[in-house]
């Protein structure tokens, strides 16, 4: 989720370009690369804000949280104002099963930028996994206000109703997450069987009526 990343200016070819090359090596999904680049604007500039950030984003992807969260840390008090290093820091800490240190890296990203999206699903999600189901349900429908067609989020907040007994509320949160296409009812269907309050069908007619989608044959 965390995907707000941060501006390194065009692309070029020579030695004072490598802030803009890591971030592109990023954006294309070239974590390798990306996280040697940002290591050498380090080596010049032990306080480079951006490569900070570049090289904690490539470390996420690599499964190295602890190095992440060490870069990260540096990050955020290189740069303090910028959201996108903490909200990094929080997925980060939610990667290692730090909800706490999440929580309070995502509420720092939110307290820069309020409408953050993906500090919101974040923050919702470190409440989430500490069994916290009321500010989670908060914070998704947050996010879920920003962006309304994220399937996995209304799946998250259905999950979030259910263990507070709301039962109605929260499986038309699972007829939202079906709505689209097959992919995204298997996906629901799946989800809502598997929940501790969740419902199962023997006949795959009564799952599609129960998510209000064509019905199939039994």
């Amino acid at each position: 989720m965390a995907d707000e990343r941060s501006d390194t200016g065009n692309v070029g070819s020579g030695p004072d370009d490598l802030p803009a090359q890591a971030m592109l090596a990023l954006d294309e999904g070239r974590a390798g690369d990306a996280a040697r680049l940002a290591a050498e604007v380090l080596e010049a500039d032990p306080r480079h804000a951006g490569a900070l950030y570049v090289l904690g984003y490539a470390l996420t992807v690599q499964g190295r949280y602890d190095e992440a969260v060490d870069v990260l840390g540096r990050g955020v008090e290189v740069a303090p104002s910028r959201p996108e290093i903490s909200i990094q820091l929080g997925y980060a800490r939610l990667s290692r099963r730090d909800c706490t240190g999440a929580m309070v890296a995502f509420a720092r990203a939110l307290d820069i930028s309020p409408h953050s999206h993906t500090a919101l699903f974040g923050l919702a999600k470190a409440h989430q996994e500490l069994g916290e189901n009321e500010p989670a349900a908060e914070g998704f429908r947050r996010y879920l206000a920003i962006r309304p067609n994220d399937a996995g989020a209304w799946l998250n907040l259905g999950h979030c109703l259910l263990e507070l007994g709301q039962l109605d509320a929260g499986y038309e949160c699972f007829r939202m997450a079906a709505r689209g296409d097959a992919a995204r009812y298997g996906t629901a269907l799946t989800s809502l069987s598997a929940a501790s309050r969740g419902r199962f069908w023997l006949r795959p007619s009564d799952a599609a009526r129960f998510l209000r989608m064509p019905e199939a044959e039994d």
